[in-house]
């Protein structure tokens, strides 16, 4: 299956407070299938060293009942060339047919459960808690604000491949014939930091 490049322009700003990355999507896909994806490298976070303390994933588009879009984070090694393979993935999260759908590494597990409604506007965000050494020790997520529980997922012991330092890329999808109408944020700042798909 053919991918397109999905990232129209990225604006990267920097300040003592936050970083951030700005990437829209492409809201038509050129091709019959109806897929495009691109790769973005993730803003330098600087670690614990420079104050961020949380990582917060947000996910806001158009929905509908055959639509896609879902954002995959890893690391770029093997080799490094810009694009994240699978094998580089350590989490894709995302919208899937009115659910929400969480896949670790290796994407022999998923996670899901249903969205309240299929249609419209949606929003999903996930905030990953560091301690003062930049180890993670929570993370929790929410529909527009109602808690998100993903059946099966055990947050204790904290999971590897849910700890922000391991990423330095995201990899944006969307499928299907709705447009999502979206766009990547990704934000690290001393208060928190924030990918957001609109």
């Amino acid at each position: 299956m053919k991918t397109e490049i999905l990232f129209l322009s990225v604006l990267a700003a920097c300040s003592a407070r936050a970083v951030t990355l700005d990437v829209p999507l492409q809201t038509e896909p050129p091709f019959a299938d109806r897929e495009a994806s691109g790769d973005a490298a993730l803003p330098d976070a600087g670690g614990a060293g420079r104050g961020f303390r949380v990582f917060k994933l947000t996910l806001a588009f158009a929905s509908s009942p055959s639509n896609n879009v879902q954002a995959a984070f890893g690391h770029d090694s093997l080799p490094t060339d810009g694009a994240l393979a699978a094998e580089e993935t350590d989490f894709i999260v995302g919208w899937d047919c009115g659910e929400w759908f969480l896949r670790p590494r290796g994407l022999t597990e998923r996670f899901a459960v249903p969205a309240a409604a299929t249609n419209g506007p949606h929003t999903l965000t996930a905030a990953v808690r560091v301690d003062r050494q930049g180890v993670p020790v929570s993370a929790a997520f929410a529909d527009g604000g109602a808690p998100v529980v993903f059946p099966g997922l055990a947050l204790s012991p904290f999971p590897e491949w849910l700890d922000p330092s391991r990423w330095d890329i995201l990899r944006a999808t969307v499928r299907g014939p709705d447009s999502p109408e979206g766009s990547v944020r990704a934000s690290f700042a001393r208060d928190g930091a924030t990918v957001t798909v609109r």
